[in-house]
């Protein structure tokens, strides 16, 4: 597979979880009561698998592929995505912040500002950034770098996590976005 498609499939899984994030502000907004316990574990899958297994993919392997290739990555799309990658650390430990100390209001802020920027910079990636990667990589670099992803995947953040948060993940969604089980409110 691609390393393009690799990424694209945990932008699916991200996705999803945003559409979670999105109910549960949604939900918050309404004064609906959400548990605590799965807004955090909501924020630990971002924190784990968005940010520490997805950008992390990126930052180390993918971006450096494409410098190979001839992308700078101090100006351009590569900055920008980097960027973008520390605008959501951010907004996710304010997220943290916000329901550690029961700030209910400040939550559905930050997850808000949150939502618009990831779900932007997914598509940002999708549209644009992988066409691109797909025109500048050649066959053995790619697979090389699909390569890659899988050896980090299973070796550093393991299959048994990889697991875990794709059932985080299925569980928060049967929950929060199946019909009738919560008021969806975008």
């Amino acid at each position: 597979m691609k390393s393009t498609e690799l990424l694209k499939a945990d932008h699916e899984i991200i996705s999803q979880a945003l559409r979670v994030l999105d109910s549960m502000a949604g939900e918050i907004r309404h004064e609906n009561g959400v548990d605590v316990n799965d807004i955090q574990s909501l924020l630990g899958f971002l924190r784990n698998f968005a940010d520490g297994c997805h950008h992390v993919k990126e930052e180390a392997i993918f971006f450096p592929a494409l410098m190979q290739a001839g992308m700078p990555l101090d100006s351009g799309p590569l900055r920008l995505m980097n960027q973008e990658h520390e605008r959501g650390r951010a907004l996710s430990a304010a997220m943290q912040d916000s329901i550690s100390h029961a700030r209910m209001n400040e939550f559905v802020s930050y997850a808000g500002r949150y939502l618009q920027l990831l779900s932007e910079h997914i598509d940002k990636e999708n549209r644009w950034l992988f066409q691109k990667a797909e025109h500048i990589l050649s066959d053995d670099e790619d697979e090389r770098t699909a390569a890659s992803f899988e050896h980090f995947e299973t070796t550093i953040v393991g299959s048994l996590a990889q697991e875990r948060f794709h059932k985080t993940i299925e569980d928060l969604a049967s929950k929060y976005l199946s019909a009738g089980a919560v008021h969806r409110h975008s």
